[in-house]
């Protein structure tokens, strides 16, 4: 055992234990300092050789770098992730990651992103955000530096003050709460691998277990209304991207995520025969999405409409970002507020919920979800559904949960809704079209003339 030596006002200990370098220091006694050194050498010979150069010669940036190579490629999140991470990279001046998407990852465990680790170009910042950059900084001041001292501190001196100090920074700039809870996460999840892949036995504990955090409650319940997606569709009418409108409607019809359809659908996914989309990858990972007649309407229009592009071919050739433009235009026009994309999921859910008489387990085939308790948060039925329901009152139309076409009357015949393939109304089951009935509105997804 290595003999502890006095370093200032304090006793220091160096000792070596298969071939990992221990430097312990600030003790009050030499005593305190060999029971310090002799705990860090049992740990050592009871998890066995600490991976790479320990948690001691180690800075929590270079820890950040190895685990974005090590865990990021099989994460779906992992640009979130790979933001956060950054921030961490820029302060020990490290290259930063560079994500590149891995086609055809649909198993569980497999690569999902190739990481590539670069050197960042200077960033040019345009002359109308300028000042906008400048009260960013100076709004986030503290918490930067605090983040930056926590990226050069070496791994194994991390403190559970430390982590919290960067939290309360945050809350006093009024970062929004999730967004400190991300932050948290991130680095609670790089100690627990930390001490699980790399036997790194220190810090002792998880530096951010115990942190006070603020709590969030981001749960929604925002369900439109048959009146809302009118206003909607009459808004997005020969808006310029020709798959905003359908990709809204597919969504209301499906209850699919938005990543769904966006990036793992293609044309050869869709059995016609049995109105099924197979999804090569989700976030529960592989699954079968059931398609309603609405939904088959718009997959048949879409496929005529874009030339019946090949197996291979994306099913809505756009970008999440074009779809939230196109959301906030149409938002705008319709004068809806506090309505997101993300709620034509809730609506879909709670639609369907009233429609199957909430049958549970056909509910979950639809919505993707594993649990009953998942599911639920997207079920928001109001009062007045129970009100309905118990006196036997037909829901007033535009008060409904939104459907892509809107039956006019409570209470008619169950005929499959129509709708407009190549400009010409149709009605539209699973293999077969027939005559239109006189019970519903056209909604027409063609792309007007200039």
């Amino acid at each position: 055992m290595a003999k502890p030596y006095q370093e200032g006002k304090g006793w220091a200990v160096r000792v070596r234990v298969r071939g990992q370098d221990i430097y312990l220091s600030g003790y009050d006694s030499a005593a305190e300092a060999r029971k310090a050194a002799e705990k860090q050498r049992l740990a050592i010979l009871e998890t066995g050789k600490p991976a790479r150069l320990g948690p001691h010669q180690t800075s929590v940036g270079v820890a950040f770098m190895d685990y974005a190579r090590e865990k990021l490629p099989e994460l779906k999140g992992a640009p979130q992730d790979a933001r956060r991470i950054n921030c961490y990279l820029r302060a020990c001046s490290l290259p930063v990651i560079r994500l590149h998407a891995v086609e055809q990852a649909a198993k569980a465990g497999s690569v999902h992103w190739r990481v590539e680790l670069a050197d960042e170009e200077t960033r040019t910042i345009p002359n109308s955000l300028q000042a906008h950059r400048r009260s960013q900084d100076a709004r986030c001041q503290k918490s930067t530096k605090l983040l930056q001292q926590l990226a050069r501190m070496p791994f194994a001196d991390v403190t559970t003050y430390a982590v919290q100090q960067l939290m309360y920074a945050m809350r006093d700039e009024d970062y929004e709460p999730s967004t400190i809870r991300l932050e948290h996460a991130q680095l609670s999840r790089l100690f627990n691998y930390a001490h699980t892949k790399w036997s790194w036995t220190q810090p002792g504990v998880n530096p951010a277990s115990g942190v006070d955090i603020p709590k969030i409650n981001n749960a929604r319940d925002r369900v439109l209304t048959q009146k809302e997606w009118n206003a909607i569709v009459q808004a997005l009418q020969g808006y310029d991207n020709p798959y905003a409108l359908p990709a809204f409607a597919l969504l209301l019809e499906t209850a699919m995520r938005s990543s769904e359809p966006l990036r793992q659908a293609r044309w050869g996914d869709l059995d016609w025969a049995r109105c099924v989309l197979k999804l090569r990858d989700s976030k529960v990972g592989p699954r079968e999405v059931p398609l309603s007649p609405g939904a088959m309407g718009i997959l048949r229009d879409l496929h005529a409409r874009d030339g019946c592009p090949g197996p291979t071919a994306r099913l809505l050739p756009t970008t999440y970002e074009a779809l939230k433009k196109a959301w906030s235009t149409a938002r705008t026009v319709a004068g809806l507020e506090n309505v997101k994309p993300h709620d034509l999921r809730h609506t879909a859910a709670t639609r369907y919920a009233l429609d199957l008489n909430g049958n549970l387990p056909v509910l979950k085939l639809i919505t993707g979800h594993k649990t009953d308790s998942q599911l639920m948060r997207y079920i928001n039925l109001k009062s007045d559904d129970a009100v309905t329901r118990m006196h036997g009152h037909p829901m007033h139309p535009g008060a409904q949960p939104a459907r892509v076409v809107e039956t006019l009357t409570a209470q008619q015949s169950q005929s499959p809704p129509l709708l407009v393939a190549h400009g010409t109304p149709v009605v539209v089951e699973c293999g077969e079209a027939v005559r239109p009935r006189s019970n519903v509105v056209v909604v027409d997804f063609a792309r007007r003339s200039a």
